[in-house]
């Protein structure tokens, strides 16, 4: 009964048609006259039309969507443009498309509804354009494109579906923010610099294996002559390694913020040739360590733009060596408790909380003297970490 019932759905727009030309050629039959027979002649193209757009097999060569621009962060709009090439020439009236996409985000991004129509005539190739507002950060996928073709008057439908997945990567919104040193530590005392993370170039103390990312100028090339082996140099520090960048990715209406102010942070780190790492607490503890070039940076950002938040998140990070060569630990949320604080202090010598959202009235929070908090305005970024500099 069920296959029945599917061949005459998948059939029910010929026997229509065929069923209509029918009933027009038997009015005109039995009725006579001139009135029934001029319907009958004036319907007959229109019918015979019908009947051969369901008969001619149409299929979708190719689709090209093209998105511009390349780079879209949160809150920013993109055009796409999409080129579709079919096989044949014949004429349809009209067609409608529709994306194929697992993400509702895409369908309320998009403006003026989520299809398309064509007409197409008698070419084969055509092109459809549309805007997506306001995208939100995230990984949004399409999947295909619906393609349905109709004769003049809808009597005549054929459904073409053309696979095409891409992926649409929507970055964090990065927010321009004045560099400042945080601190630094010498072999003897502690005190400020200029620059936080940066080494000092002039006296190179030891090789170590080459890691992509290194800048060029680095590369030892007597080594390389000798063993074939890329080796970087060693460099004396003026003060610890690095800094750690901590995110915690708890679910809370502040998260999108504490994404925005981590990419920030990199990127200015970054842009003043600082060495950083950076750690994403969520479903899974993701390491990031040496961020030193835009190649590494690629790979954290690729990772903030598809992070989701997660209902509950475990600190346990007492196993992570990156914390062994940490100069200041840099740790991103919204809430902040005895627990954590207490943790953070037994693995650094010196942690910033930025605490994303205001200053409550009444602190009631117990820190020790390594922990330093500052309370990030999520509507300004510019002057952060200049805040949180110690004199």
């Amino acid at each position: 009964m069920k296959k029945w019932w599917r061949a005459v759905g998948k059939h029910k727009h010929f026997a229509f048609v065929v069923l209509l030309m029918v009933a027009i050629f038997c009015y005109a039959m039995f009725q006579g006259g001139f009135v029934s027979w001029f319907v009958f002649f004036t319907m007959t193209p229109f019918l015979l039309y019908a009947l051969m757009c369901l008969l001619v097999r149409e299929e979708i060569v190719k689709v090209t969507r093209i998105i511009e621009p390349t780079h879209i962060e949160n809150g920013q709009s993109a055009k796409v443009t999409l080129i579709v090439e079919r096989k044949t020439y014949f004429p349809f009236a009209y067609l409608t498309m529709e994306e194929l996409v697992n993400s509702e985000a895409l369908v309320q991004a998009k403006m003026g509804g989520t299809n398309g129509l064509q007409f197409v005539g008698f070419r084969k190739t055509f092109i459809w354009q549309y805007t997506l507002e306001c995208m939100p950060r995230g990984e949004h996928r399409y999947q295909g494109v619906t393609f349905m073709l109709y004769d003049f008057f809808g009597w005549a439908k054929k459904q073409v579906t053309a696979n095409d997945e891409q992926v649409i990567l929507v970055y964090p919104r990065i927010r321009e923010m004045k560099y400042a040193a945080l601190q630094a530590k010498f072999d003897k005392g502690t005190a400020t610099s200029s620059y936080s993370i940066v080494k000092d170039t002039t006296m190179a103390v030891g090789l170590r294996n080459y890691v992509p990312g290194d800048r060029f100028s680095w590369i030892h090339w007597k080594a390389f002559a000798k063993t074939q082996t890329l080796q970087t140099k060693e460099f004396e520090d003026r003060q610890s390694q690095e800094v750690v960048l901590l995110l915690n990715a708890k679910s809370s209406p502040l998260f999108e913020e504490k994404v925005e102010l981590v990419a920030s942070m990199l990127q200015t780190i970054v842009k003043e040739r600082g060495d950083a790492s950076f750690i994403s607490l969520g479903a899974d503890t993701k390491v990031f360590p040496f961020i030193q070039g835009h190649q590494q940076l690629g790979q954290v950002m690729y990772h903030l733009a598809a992070i989701k938040p997660v209902h509950k998140v475990h600190l346990q990070l007492q196993d992570e060596q990156i914390f062994q060569r940490v100069a200041t630990l840099l740790y991103v949320t919204d809430t902040l408790t005895d627990e954590v604080l207490h943790l953070l202090a037994n693995i650094v010598n010196h942690c910033i909380c930025f605490v994303i959202g205001e200053e409550p009235v009444s602190q009631q929070i117990h820190y020790d003297k390594k922990i330093q908090i500052v309370y990030v305005d999520p509507a300004n970024y510019y002057y952060l970490l200049t805040e949180g500099r110690r004199p």
